[in-house]
């Protein structure tokens, strides 16, 4: 059965999986309500600092599970509101995480999986690794990629993407934003566990501030969101974390 599992460490590291047992981890009704489900209580546990979004036995996730996608075509109208709106929440729930959230990216992310990845913080992926959007050629308009994409990639190559239908490696996917990081055959688990070092090496408080002010700046224009940053600064002058690692830097 499909669904959405979590394991934690001793670290405050937390791994969100992607489960569809032979489907290649695709998307099903079941596994977005679990992941937007998983991400608020993370979101919510104090002794979460970083969390991973990963799939199981090595492939991320495959798409939408079209077997759900199916029915839904035949679906009251009631039910295809309800469906989508849990979509949307499942969205915001991995785009406004408060803390450091990673993409392990393995074998495939098409389709929503594209758009999942391009929700997180930081992406790391395996070189051969497919991105794209095939469905369109079977008819499916992807509407949530075009304001997903519009975030992480330049506007050409994302309606290249999406027009085409083609599928991209993970290195044309970092040369266009939706990949942060590259992972070669057989280096994937220590390029990962190098990234979660790096996060677990920043203060936690600082850390859950870039992302609030990431979030909230957003929709800013430039003028606008150097003020609120000089704002912010003001304001935080003085915060413990703060004035401890100042005050350890400063003796080292």
């Amino acid at each position: 059965m499909s669904g959405i599992e979590i394991t934690r460490d001793g670290r405050g590291v937390a791994t969100v999986w992607l489960a569809n047992p032979g489907r290649l981890n695709a998307l099903s009704n079941r596994m977005i309500h679990g992941l937007k489900a998983a991400m608020d209580e993370l979101a919510a546990d104090g002794e979460c600092r970083v969390a991973v979004l990963r799939g199981k036995d090595g492939v991320f996730c495959a798409g939408r599970d079209l077997k759900d996608l199916g029915a839904l075509q035949e679906a009251p109208p009631a039910e295809i509101d309800a469906m989508y709106d849990a979509l949307e929440a499942m969205h915001w729930s991995v785009q406004n995480f408060p803390k450091p959230l990673v993409a392990a990216v393995e074998r495939y992310a098409l389709g929503i999986a594209t758009m999942i990845v391009a929700w997180t913080d930081i992406s790391i992926a395996e070189t051969s690794v497919k991105f794209g959007f095939p469905e369109v050629r079977k008819g499916i308009t992807p509407y949530g990629a075009i304001p997903t994409l519009r975030r992480v990639m330049p506007l050409r190559a994302m309606m290249d993407l999406i027009l085409s239908g083609r599928t991209i490696e993970a290195a044309e996917a970092r040369e266009h934003g939706l990949v942060s990081r590259l992972a070669a055959p057989g280096t994937f688990e220590a390029a990962l566990a190098g990234v979660i070092d790096e996060l677990l090496a920043g203060k936690p408080g600082a850390l859950e501030k870039i992302k609030r002010f990431a979030l909230e700046s957003e929709t800013l224009d430039q003028r606008a969101a150097a003020a609120f940053a000089t704002r912010l600064a003001k304001a935080g002058t003085g915060d413990p974390e703060a004035k401890s690692g100042i005050g350890g830097f400063l003796k080292s």
